[in-house]
C-alpha cells in the first residue's frame, strides 16, 4: 500500500523471476499512479500475482507479459504466456473443486471491483488473463 501498485508490481515481478529464473516476464507499465484509484491497487496485485503463479505451476511457458494501461477509458490488466494453454470448457465446470480456486478467485475479485474478465486459452498456445475497469 505504500509503494503504489506501479513499484509493487516491479518488484513481484522481480521476486518472481528470482523464484522462477526459466521464466522471463516482459512487463509493460503505461499508466501513472495517480490514474490507479486505491480501490483496485489490491485488486490489480492479486490478480496479477495468482495468474503469474498459475503460469508457473501449470503453463510450462517460459515467457509472460504482465501489461497495465489505460486505454479507451478503462484500466486494463493483461497477462499473457506462451505455455501449453488448456481447455476452458475441461476446466472452469470443476476448477473449484480440483484445482483451487484461482481463476474463480481472479473473475470474482475483478467483478466484485466494477470490472470485467475475460480468459483466453488454447492449447498449446499459450493463456490470456484480462480484466479491465472503466475509468
Amino acid at each position: 500500500d505504500d509503494l503504489g501498485i506501479l513499484a509493487t508490481l516491479s518488484w513481484f515481478c522481480r521476486e518472481f523471476q528470482i523464484t522462477y529464473s526459466g521464466i522471463s516476464i516482459e512487463k509493460l507499465i503505461d499508466i501513472n499512479e495517480d490514474e490507479v484509484p486505491d480501490s483496485l491497487k489490491t485488486v490489480i496485485y492479486r490478480i496479477s500475482q495468482e495468474a503469474l503463479n498459475n503460469a508457473a505451476k501449470h503453463s510450462k511457458a517460459d515467457l509472460v507479459h504482465l501489461a497495465l494501461r489505460k486505454s479507451d477509458g478503462k484500466i486494463e490488466l493483461a497477462i499473457r504466456d506462451n505455455g501449453q494453454g488448456f481447455d476452458l470448457n475441461q476446466l472452469l465446470p470443476r476448477e473449484g473443486f480440483e484445482r483451487g480456486l484461482g481463476l474463480t478467485s481472479m473473475r470474482e475479485r475483478t467483478e466484485l471491483s466494477g470490472g470485467s474478465f475475460e480468459i483466453q486459452s488454447t492449447l498449446g498456445k499459450g493463456t490470456l488473463i484480462k480484466a479491465s475497469w472503466p475509468l
